[in-house]
């Protein structure tokens, strides 16, 4: 039994509309390969780390059938449970994961698909925090965030933030300060969006 849920948000892989930044360096199929390995490799470092029940959360319902996909039989084998998000911006659908995931646990914290620097070290600080915090950022070097956990979430948190600006991070602990919510940052780190993020994630595999 374990008192933290951890949500990794991912696009469902479709040909043409995932790594849409990346795609203009390396193609449509690449990119949607590139995806999908980060889906892998996001949900393989969450499940190892064995430190919370994790749940992958699509965008959106699958016209494919989810069984047959690599990735949903991949959730098959870790026994990680498949859900789909709500809300109209990523603000809304982030809200919300947490807010449900805080009524069956005491900590929640959301990863994206393209994060893979986000391993157990990383989290394990992240959810240490949350004894001390209402609130966790891990802040990537983008302005936005690769993770955000929560213990304590109030209605209006992430409304009207400008997502996929650099000023992501910097008017979410704004929005906190404002509603009184206490926080922690963790190390600055970094995901895959351009094609200078996909040279950097694939030297460290090498």
């Amino acid at each position: 039994m374990t008192d933290t849920l951890i949500i990794q948000f991912a696009k469902w892989p479709q040909l043409g509309k995932v790594k849409t930044r990346l795609a203009k360096k390396i193609g449509d199929k690449a990119a949607y390969d590139t995806h999908i390995e980060l889906v892998q490799t996001v949900l393989d470092n969450l499940t190892r780390s064995s430190l919370g029940d994790v749940e992958l959360w699509f965008d959106q319902l699958s016209s494919e059938t989810p069984e047959s996909h690599p990735i949903t039989k991949l959730c098959s084998e870790r026994s990680v449970s498949i859900a789909y998000q709500h809300g109209e911006d990523l603000g809304e659908r982030m809200h919300h994961g947490l807010a449900l995931g805080l009524k069956a646990y005491k900590k929640v914290i959301i990863v994206g698909s393209d994060c893979p620097t986000v391993d157990k070290p990383y989290l394990a600080k992240a959810i240490n925090e949350l004894d001390r915090n209402d609130l966790v950022f891990g802040p990537a070097e983008d302005g936005g965030y690769v993770l955000i956990g929560a213990r304590i979430i109030k209605p209006t948190f992430l409304d009207e933030i400008k997502w996929g600006e650099s000023t992501v991070l910097q008017a979410t602990v704004k929005c906190a300060d404002k509603l009184g919510l206490t926080y922690e940052l963790l190390d600055t780190t970094w995901d895959v969006d351009e094609y200078e993020d996909y040279l950097r994630w694939k030297g460290r595999l090498l």
